[in-house]
């Protein structure tokens, strides 16, 4: 697979992402609990200029290698999967009966939980923590109207069976909707200060990469080693999938599978899965280095 640096508009602008297999975006950035480095890749330059990271190891791993060491570690994404309110980064009321209360940014996923704890104990206080801006991760709990021959009722709240706006199938099928970076629903844009565009609910700049994202980096509903995300290893996205009413009440939430595929979701309170933390670092911030594996990006001069 070919490497491309493609383009496409986000909530700030126009924005320019990687796409394949790509080896100029290597980034190294701040250093770990054991004070050890840490390697991050770009995915994309966000339209006000900032640059947005997935985290990526501990030392610069090429493409297609398998290893642990390229996520922080394991979790579920939330403690209970039995109301369509567990699918948010951050969520309402439980039982509720309005999607408005089911979606208010009130109680911390079990996910954001971990990302929080991370960030507090490698961030908080340092010096790199300056070059980090508030920038929106979308947790897009938008309703995929365009479900057919199917029952769901596409409410989004309480334990109705609903689809989220990404449902599995192949993305050039014209009953599913194609990727995009812009995030629909301001109550969906999770930023720390910024209420404009953002809901300004977040404690911590840090969040994990979209189900868009991941797509225009190169996944896709079929095994794909060769595109820089993979690491035969499946981690978490913030994109909701769906929920299951009826008989068996699951929220699901969609990850990039061991094979690079993204092609579904799965239940978000039985299941441990990787996370890879994203972060937005200050426009121009990456002065030194040329992005490869020996030479990453860096904000200092070593």
């Amino acid at each position: 697979m070919s490497s491309y640096v493609c383009s496409a508009p986000d909530n700030y602008g126009n924005s320019y992402y990687f796409r394949g297999n790509v080896t100029n975006n290597y980034v190294k950035f701040g250093k770990n609990e054991q004070g050890q480095d840490m390697y991050w890749r770009i995915i994309r330059i966000n339209g006000d200029g900032s640059i947005r990271l997935i985290y990526d190891g501990t030392s610069a791993h090429a493409n297609g290698e398998d290893s642990a060491d390229r996520q922080i570690g394991t979790s579920a994404y939330n403690s209970s999967s039995n109301d369509n309110a567990y699918v948010g980064y951050m969520y309402g009321t439980p039982g509720s009966s309005s999607y408005a209360e089911t979606h208010t940014n009130t109680n911390d996923s079990t996910i954001k939980s971990y990302l929080d704890d991370w960030y507090k104990r490698v961030f908080s206080g340092t010096s790199y923590e300056s070059y980090i801006v508030d920038n929106l991760f979308c947790n897009d709990r938008s309703i995929n109207k365009i479900i057919p021959n199917d029952d769901y009722s596409n409410l989004g709240y309480g334990t109705e069976k609903t689809s989220y706006r990404w449902f599995y199938g192949p993305w050039d099928n014209e009953e599913v909707q194609y990727p995009r970076i812009a995030c629909s629903n301001q109550n969906d844009r999770f930023t720390v200060s910024d209420g404009l565009i953002g809901n300004g609910d977040l404690t911590y700049p840090i969040g994990l990469i979209t189900t868009d994202e991941a797509v225009l980096a190169g996944g896709y509903n079929n095994s794909n080693s060769q595109y820089y995300l993979y690491t035969a290893r499946t981690f978490w996205t913030l994109s909701p999938y769906n929920f299951y009413g009826n008989y068996a009440s699951y929220a699901y939430v969609h990850f990039v599978a061991s094979t690079g595929s993204v092609n579904g979701g799965t239940v978000i309170s039985t299941n441990a899965v990787g996370v890879r933390p994203t972060i937005n670092l200050m426009a121009n911030s990456l002065k030194f280095g040329d992005g490869t594996m020996t030479n990453p990006y860096t904000v200092e001069a070593a």
